[in-house]
């Protein structure tokens, strides 16, 4: 049983479920290609701005 008087105020609440979803999604472990395929494509472009794209190798042109 929580007790209330050491609970902090509501809004304080609200902002630290906030900052732990923020957390979450931070840390999160990459997804499988199948729920990749899955997401929209915003959904998509959003989840690879979470990663370092200096790391991909440089982009090369197929048609040479």
């Amino acid at each position: 049983m929580a007790d209330n008087a050491r609970m902090p105020p509501p809004e304080i609440q609200r902002a630290a479920v906030q900052v732990q979803a923020w957390l979450d999604q931070q840390s999160a472990t990459p997804k499988s290609p199948e729920e990749i395929a899955r997401m929209s494509f915003a959904e998509r472009i959003d989840y690879c701005r979470r990663f370092p794209q200096s790391s991909l190798p440089p982009w090369r042109d197929p048609r040479r």
